[in-house]
């Protein structure tokens, strides 16, 4: 690292305040929905509510309509990116991100720990696919058109084929734009021609958006957030440096922190309002060290055995107890469940808040996430 890095010190408080104002979440959003989702490094959406329930907490008035136009133009795409879980991300940082992906989904293995296709093998399906997948393909689709190879069931090879070829997620006529049952789309074919930058550049530009989205930060939460080992965003974070593009600090803890010299730093006193997260926000999913927005306590409150991050509500900026909408006489509602006793204005504020979002839910979809509810003893 630099050798004109500072030795300031940041409080945990502090780090929090420069996380909210950075994920829109301190004063409320009055852009363009790509530019908030470039913003913030990208919403997580394998669940297909909540990239509109993140937008909708941190804009002054979000429209869904809004989200379904710039998915529907291809200025936003969903596809499986950081910690090969699905992103909803805008069109270029979708080509910028993907090659420094590719190495931790490749990576990837099975349960049954099955070989995949040989490389020329393996360069052959990805040609096939992309002349077919031209256009949006089911699942089942792609498994018959592919079919078995050298003893590989065609699950098989469409599940490595996810992992190797970038394969946009279409858009379909539901609520959120997105169902359960994916058409998968080749992503060149579908954003049109474009750079695609080799995996030196798109490590530089995965961590310049993270710690636009999340910094100040350690080159650990960078790889957490990633899904990738430390040594492969050191590239990324080195290159970076030597540019002059990085002002150092540490963490109370002694952690080395990294950050770019321009996003905000707000003092730690700045006011943070009561905040409704979806499920799996990035806020509470994007550090190593997570204590900036959650105590370690609490953090095995919302996190569920298999992964599941719950739909959770912020007081003074951190983690203070989840949220579940139920429906009531055909109504939807917001159950708050506090880890800790509120204060009177704080929980009027949740309450104001929580029916905002209720009247913002209903019309799409009721009981959205009634299928976590299970989690709600398991998690207590």
């Amino acid at each position: 690292m630099s050798s004109t890095a500072t030795t300031e010190v940041l409080s945990t408080r502090r780090l929090g305040r420069a996380m909210l104002a950075r994920q829109l979440l301190l004063e409320p959003a009055h852009i363009d929905v790509v530019q908030a989702v470039e913003r913030i490094g990208g919403l997580q959406a394998q669940e297909p509510a909540s990239p509109y329930i993140g937008l909708w907490a941190r804009f002054a008035s979000f429209a869904a309509a809004d989200l379904d136009a710039a998915i529907a133009a291809r200025r936003l795409v969903k596809g499986t990116l950081m910690r090969a879980t699905l992103h909803l991300v805008s069109a270029s940082d979708y080509r910028s991100l993907w090659p420094a992906i590719v190495p931790m989904l490749e990576n990837q293995r099975r349960q049954d720990r099955v070989k995949p296709p040989s490389p020329a093998r393996m360069a052959a399906l990805r040609d096939r696919i992309s002349r077919y997948a031209a256009e949006p393909r089911s699942l089942t689709e792609l498994r018959e058109h592919v079919g078995d190879l050298d003893g590989l069931p065609a699950d098989e090879l469409v599940w490595w084929l996810r992992r190797r070829h970038p394969l946009a997620h279409a858009p379909a006529a539901v609520p959120w734009s997105f169902g359960r049952r994916p058409s998968l789309v080749d992503a060149e074919a579908w954003l049109g021609p474009g750079e695609w930058p080799d995996t030196a550049t798109s490590s530089e530009r995965l961590v310049r958006r993270y710690l636009g989205a999340f910094g100040p930060a350690s080159i650990a939460d960078i790889a957490r957030w990633a899904g990738l080992a430390v040594r492969q965003v050191r590239g990324g974070v080195e290159a970076l440096d030597a540019a002059g593009d990085l002002r150092h600090f540490r963490s109370e803890s002694g952690r080395a922190l990294l950050d770019l010299t321009d996003p905000p730093l707000p003092d730690e006193e700045v006011p943070a309002p009561p905040r409704l997260l979806p499920m799996w926000d990035s806020t509470v999913l994007a550090y190593d060290d997570r204590t900036r927005i959650v105590s370690d306590a609490d953090r095995a409150r919302i996190i569920a055995r298999n992964g599941d991050t719950l739909p959770v509500f912020l007081v003074d900026g951190v983690v203070a107890g989840r949220w579940w909408p139920v429906t009531d006489g055909g109504r939807t509602r917001i159950e708050l469940e506090p880890f800790r006793r509120l204060a009177s204005g704080d929980r009027v504020a949740l309450e104001e808040l929580g029916d905002r979002l209720a009247r913002f839910v209903e019309p799409l979809e009721p009981n959205v996430y009634s299928r976590y509810q299970r989690w709600r003893q398991d998690t207590r």
